[in-house]
């Protein structure tokens, strides 16, 4: 069985959409197929489930179908690809707006940009290698999100690096790199930032992530990092992403989804 699986299109990489057109076609055919021969019918009807179980289709090239005809509208619905933080609220701080009053970022002198205060700078790098000298991720992690060092453990797959405890996520980055940078800043901003503290989770992580677009080095292989367009797969989607990554590890710092 293990021959005919499609393991990018089953499991947690279904498309919905896909399934539910397949399925669509398949009781379509079944149908017509039942006048003339209810057993036909029949068994054309197993076969095709079976093949939309094992494959996530029945007819080839349907992820493609979907992909390229279907709304992106529709297509978000039921796509699994979760973006690294999450939606901003009305209440939420303008991350440009905090960096700002805490003095890591200012006006550029050579161009009409912002640019990474030197002096923060080389306190966020000396507390990224503090972290990894240390192995201080769990310890430093529990006590941001007021969590059970203990219990926290860490997933990491190809696209992600997940802290969960009990199977609870409660948190996601791009990579272990990303997580060093954010837990790194995150202890400097909060002596910088007098009302780090009082906001929330989500509103730090939203100012974190952005804050990663200053850095110029990776927090775990010391390599150049590279900032490019690029389209990222999902089970139903394909995503343009600007995307900032190791050029020594290949690590993905950061990776936000281009907007039209």
């Amino acid at each position: 069985m293990d021959r005919f699986r499609r393991p990018e299109y089953t499991g947690e990489n279904r498309c919905t959409p896909c399934t539910i057109v397949n399925v669509s076609i398949a009781v379509v055919a079944s149908t017509v197929l039942t006048f003339l021969a209810i057993p036909l019918g029949v068994a054309f009807f197993v076969f095709s489930l079976v093949a939309i179980y094992l494959r996530g289709y029945l007819v080839p090239g349907t992820p493609r179908f979907t992909k390229t005809y279907f709304p992106d509208w529709l297509l978000r619905k039921f796509d699994k690809h979760e973006p690294q933080t999450a939606e901003p609220k009305a209440t939420d701080h303008e991350p440009e707006a905090v960096l700002a009053a805490a003095n890591v970022v200012g006006p550029c002198e050579e161009m009409d940009d912002l640019c990474l205060n030197e002096e923060f700078r080389a306190v966020w790098h000396e507390n990224m290698e503090r972290v990894m000298e240390e192995g201080a991720e769990k310890r430093d992690l529990s006590r941001i999100l007021g969590a059970d060092e203990s219990e926290l453990e860490f997933e990491e797959h190809d696209s992600a690096f997940i802290a969960k405890i009990d199977g609870r996520r409660l948190g996601q980055w791009e990579s272990r790199p990303s997580l060093i940078a954010d837990l790194a800043a995150a202890r400097e901003l909060s002596d910088r930032y007098h009302q780090w503290d009082r906001l929330s989770i989500d509103n730090q992580s939203r100012i974190l992530s952005g804050l990663r677009i200053f850095l110029d080095t990776c927090p775990e292989c010391g390599a150049d990092i590279t900032i490019e367009q690029e389209t990222v797969e999902s089970c139903c989607r394909s995503i343009e992403v600007v995307a900032a990554t190791c050029e020594g590890c290949d690590a993905r710092i950061l990776e936000v989804e281009q907007m039209e």
